[in-house]
């Protein structure tokens, strides 16, 4: 007996030596390249992430296709055409994506990852795992400038880079919880001649978060890794994504991102 209770401040130990091990491995993130992605805005997320010590790389719709998703902890899908990024995944690469959430991995949208996430017509080829349309549908064109963006608990208010990024609105979608915004547009980016109009983007989510299967997702409309940059949003975003569980409807801006 006495050797048993002298094992146990070993075993203690072992444990104690895991867990750390385990927080002390880099989050891997795998980063969406294909046609349709922008170049800067694929260049300025792989900046962040490596800067923050993540363990991130690139990967083809083919690499995903393949399994690139098994070992990752959190996928990031940022700007360009959604559609087309869509497309060259195939459906077989988009389930491969509903997969990795369901079972607990991450998933963040900016800009053109985000209208990949919500729903659409079936020609856009959406991953569609979010309970959300673009409030004006197929009417995207709006323009590219900063938008000043407002947490929902008060935080300071804050500058981000918009370019035509999506404008959130509910859609009931049988097996998909709500989507919770953390942010809205204090802004009204338009262009008539594109049929967009003022008044339709102010209070319009800028930032929000979902659950799907096991998995948490964060969409972006506007990109916070380009000019005015606050990079760091992406790096803790992806963090509280790849921790997975749950997304209360009481999730607040400074449970994502910090103070």
């Amino acid at each position: 007996m006495r050797r048993l209770w002298l094992l146990v401040p070993v075993l203690l130990l072992a444990a104690a030596a895991v867990v750390h091990a385990q927080r002390a491995t880099p989050l891997r993130v795998v980063v969406y390249q294909a046609p349709g992605v922008a170049p800067r805005a694929l260049e300025t997320a792989l900046e962040a992430f490596v800067a923050a010590g993540f363990d991130a790389r690139a990967v083809t719709p083919e690499d995903v296709r393949a399994g690139a998703l098994d070992d990752a902890d959190v996928a990031l899908f940022t700007g360009g055409r959604g559609s087309l990024q869509g497309r060259l995944l195939q459906e077989a690469g988009r389930e491969r994506v509903r997969a990795f959430v369901r079972r607990g991995g991450g998933y963040v949208g900016i800009c053109a990852g985000s209208y990949l996430a919500i729903q659409g017509p079936a020609e856009f080829n959406k991953i569609g795992f979010v309970a959300a349309h673009n409030l004006t549908g197929d009417r995207w064109h709006r323009g590219i400038r900063p938008t000043r963006v407002v947490p929902n608990d008060g935080s300071e208010p804050l500058d981000l880079h918009y370019a035509n990024g999506p404008l959130l609105t509910p859609e009931r979608v049988d097996g998909l919880a709500p989507y919770v915004t953390l942010a809205t547009f204090d802004a009204d980016v338009y262009w008539e001649a594109y049929d967009t109009h003022p008044g339709e983007m102010p209070g319009t989510p800028a930032v929000a978060a979902a659950r799907y299967g096991e998995g948490r997702i964060l969409l972006f409309s506007p990109n916070p890794t380009l000019d005015p940059g606050h990079p760091e949003l992406l790096v803790r975003g992806a963090q509280w994504t790849a921790r997975g569980g749950a997304v209360p409807a009481s999730l607040q801006w400074r449970d994502v991102f910090g103070p």
